[in-house]
């Protein structure tokens, strides 16, 4: 029988009351989004993997005692983002990692998420060699706000950082994003502009 819910908080109850098709449900639906999101922050497909895992066996162990949310994406994208810099720390080469020291891939492609028209994913080709030399925490700030729709207060809790931090980051990454498409590219730049603005 296909499992269905009305909305993010009614899947979580049923996942915390137990059900094992809400708990299916919900790794069929965020498992890929996951590694995605993982493997821009470490590189590392099988720590990736080993996070997901680790959270998921969490959830499945601990269900009745996992916290109440109305946003699942945003419980498991901190999940494991706490999981992945919980696993580089304890590799001993990365003793002292702090989570700025790490870099964040980020890469724009059809594969990854749908594009709406080929003017747009060539747009979106051209705009990540121009965000690859923003700092790692804008660039994942960028990822999360315009890659997975997050808000700035899902941002901020995923990162652990201030709401008013957040929209300091993003709007220093725009504006050093906004000066180099200027001058790489008027379209691309005014392009941007727009979609930043909406």
């Amino acid at each position: 029988m296909y499992y269905r819910y009305s909305d993010d908080e009614t899947l979580w109850n049923d996942f915390r009351s137990g059900s094992k098709d809400a708990y299916e449900y919900i790794f069929r639906s965020y498992s890929n989004m996951l590694y995605n999101y993982g493997f821009k922050i470490c590189l590392d497909s099988m720590l990736t993997k080993d996070a997901i895992q680790e959270v998921f066996i969490t959830l499945l162990t601990k269900y009745n005692k996992i916290n109440i949310t109305n946003s699942i994406k945003l419980y498991l994208f901190k999940a494991l983002r706490t999981e992945i810099f919980k696993k580089l720390r304890a590799e001993q080469k990365y003793s002292h990692l702090t989570i700025s020291d790490t870099d964040f891939n980020l890469e724009y492609s059809a594969e990854d998420k749908i594009i709406e028209d080929e003017i747009t994913m060539i747009r979106i080709r051209e705009l990540s060699h121009v965000v690859e030399d923003l700092p790692r925490r804008q660039k994942e700030c960028i990822y999360l706000r315009f890659y997975e729709g997050m808000s700035y207060q899902e941002i901020s809790e995923i990162m652990e950082i201030e709401v008013s931090s957040t929209y300091k980051m993003l709007y220093k990454a725009i504006e050093q994003l906004y000066e180099k498409l200027a001058m790489k590219n008027g379209n691309l730049f005014y392009w941007f502009g727009r979609y930043f603005k909406r």
